[in-house]
């Protein structure tokens, strides 16, 4: 397994992390405090258009990518959150389906909403001209980090634009000289809207129950 591929997804993603952390000392504006303040949870789905460089040939891959975000607020300036993505792709020399979940990190700059993020999952690569007839499909662990920025549009819209590199190794399998491993460190562009599941803010409802307004 060559070290250097196996450093690349989490080189991504640990930059992106530390460069969130850095905000941690940043106060948080007065208009951005306020909600987090009440603010308990969101829940985001999102989907979109996604290029990928499948690192095998010299084709690039085109598909989709869904996912959804479950994110809690704690009154900190970075939000974790739990994802789950699925992604599809198809092109000339091969397909690929992606199923992933991790930890995300997001903060808040205004309408703008960046984040890092890694992610552990499957992924299963089906080949249009086997170099092998006894090797048409292969499945591995996949390994994905990154990130990318949510931008508010409208109300509970977001248009999103995201960035991933991941680390596949599909074992020895007789495709490589000496029996060697057989890796690919795909990449993936995407573009795609964000919904937000509005939920009613608790402790605000409280207050309009108890008979007081704004």
């Amino acid at each position: 397994m060559p070290a250097p591929k196996f450093r690349r997804p989490f080189s991504v993603t640990l930059f992106l992390l530390l460069l969130l952390a850095a905000f941690v000392q940043i106060p948080a504006a007065r208009a951005q405090g306020l909600p987090g303040a009440t603010k308990k949870a969101d829940i985001t789905v999102f989907g979109g258009f996604d290029r990928s460089n499948p690192d095998f040939g010299a084709q690039r891959n085109n598909g989709v990518v869904l996912g959804a975000d479950y994110t809690r607020y704690f009154g900190w300036r970075i939000a974790p959150s739990l994802e789950v993505r699925a992604t599809r792709t198809t092109g000339y020399e091969m397909d690929q389906s992606t199923f992933l979940g991790g930890l995300r990190l997001k903060t808040d700059f205004r309408r703008f909403h960046p984040y890092g993020d890694f992610l552990v999952g499957g992924t299963k690569i089906t080949f249009h001209f086997p170099f092998n007839p006894h090797y048409v499909t292969d499945s591995a662990t996949a390994y994905s980090g990154g990130g990318g920025v949510d931008v508010d549009v409208y109300r509970n819209f977001q248009v999103k634009v995201d960035y991933q590199q991941q680390f596949e190794n599909f074992g020895p399998n007789g495709t490589r000289p000496n029996n060697a491993d057989f890796t690919l460190s795909p990449t993936h562009f995407s573009v795609g809207v964000v919904y937000r599941i509005p939920f009613r803010d608790h402790k605000r409802q409280d207050y309009k129950s108890n008979g007081k307004s704004d």
